[in-house]
């Protein structure tokens, strides 16, 4: 019986150590790749790891996952016997990518003490030299452009406000404006100069003269110049922006008695409707304030809406109907649609409506 319970003894003593005779470590020549200042346009650049197994069993590299999809983590899939070396070799494509470089790959093996690796990499990717198509991408026959809408943003409506896009010539011979088309009052087209010579930079500047515009919200206005490039003549162009109403700066006593919106409700869901039906509804509008309270424009999202105010000046306790008509001609499953109201009001000067319905 004594020499069962010590056979029994041995083997439980020989059991760890045959276990942990079983497991590997490993070591890595570096943790961090610095690729330097790298060019965009220079092509993908790699980063390689090398993974020596330092441990008596087979090691592991199970997987190797980016940190983003810049980074494509390759490695070796064999098992590493003792003493040998495998590599992990990240990929870093610079394209669209300007900027400091800080990525990451996290490698899974089967080491002790070493089951997930972190590996880094640094640097710097450098813009790409610009090209003509980079600096002017709009191009209408031999005339380039840096871009082919004039954003104003937002512009007082007692105020005037202008931007400008850049006009390049890319031809061999001067480019005459012979005419710009007509605009509403208020919008206004002027180049720079009206012939544009051969690699010659010209400014094109479009103006908005708030004072004389009788609307509020955003505009959108295309227009053309008509000139003698006798590759496609008509160059199209856009300008938008919003005009705003300009409060200027408010004291605490013309906030007290500013104007006051206050609506019935914010939405109308009409249910289930007919496709091709036309419904309607209305909403009130309520000014609380001491001062008038003037509605300035209501914009509609789309044409299959429309709506009017029976009111446009609210005196205080004052209320006015918007009538709003949907119709649901050419929409089908669950449509929903925005109106934008603008007013004096300095708290809401701009306010939205929801109508939606569901066709069958």
């Amino acid at each position: 019986m004594k020499q069962f319970f010590l056979a029994l003894s041995l083997i439980f003593v020989f059991i760890p150590s045959f276990v942990q005779a079983q497991k590997t470590t490993c070591v890595v020549d570096k943790r961090f790749h610095d690729f330097g200042k790298i060019k965009e346009d220079g092509g993908k650049v790699k980063a390689i790891y090398t993974f020596k197994n330092t441990g008596n069993a087979d090691l592991l590299i199970i997987k190797a996952e980016p940190s983003c999809g810049c980074t494509v983590g390759e490695w070796t899939k064999e098992a590493i016997a003792p003493g040998k070396t495998g590599t992990v070799t990240a990929i870093f494509d610079p394209k669209n990518m300007v900027g400091i470089i800080d990525k990451s790959i996290g490698v899974y093996t089967n080491a002790v003490y070493a089951s997930i690796i972190v590996l880094e990499m640094r640097g710097e990717v450098l813009p790409r030299d610009k090209t003509m198509d980079d600096i002017f991408p709009y191009r209408v026959g031999n005339l380039m452009f840096d871009k082919e809408l004039v954003e104003l943003g937002d512009v007082p409506h007692n105020k005037f406000d202008s931007a400008y896009v850049v006009m390049f010539n890319d031809g061999q011979y001067p480019i005459k404006i012979n005419n710009i088309s007509p605009l509403p009052d208020g919008y206004r087209i002027r180049p720079a100069k009206y012939v544009i010579e051969p690699n010659e930079e010209v400014r094109l500047y479009a103006s908005v003269d708030g004072n004389k515009l009788n609307d509020f919200g955003p505009f959108n206005k295309n227009f053309r110049l008509y000139t003698d490039d006798p590759d496609y003549s008509e160059k199209p162009l856009f300008m938008f922006g919003s005009v705003k109403y300009n409060f200027g700066t408010l004291s605490k006593k013309e906030l007290k008695s500013a104007p006051k919106l206050s609506l019935d409700k914010s939405e109308n869901d009409f249910g289930e409707q007919p496709i091709g039906s036309v419904v309607n509804t209305a909403f009130k509008i309520t000014n609380y304030g001491k001062n008038d309270l003037v509605i300035l424009s209501i914009k509609n999202q789309c044409s299959c809406t429309d709506a009017t105010s029976d009111k446009k000046i609210l005196k205080k306790g004052e209320s006015a109907t918007i009538n709003v008509k949907f119709d649901l001609l050419g929409h089908a499953g669950n449509i929903q649609k925005n109106i934008t109201i603008y007013t004096n009001d300095p708290k809401n000067s701009m306010v939205d409506i929801l109508v939606r319905a569901k066709l069958y």
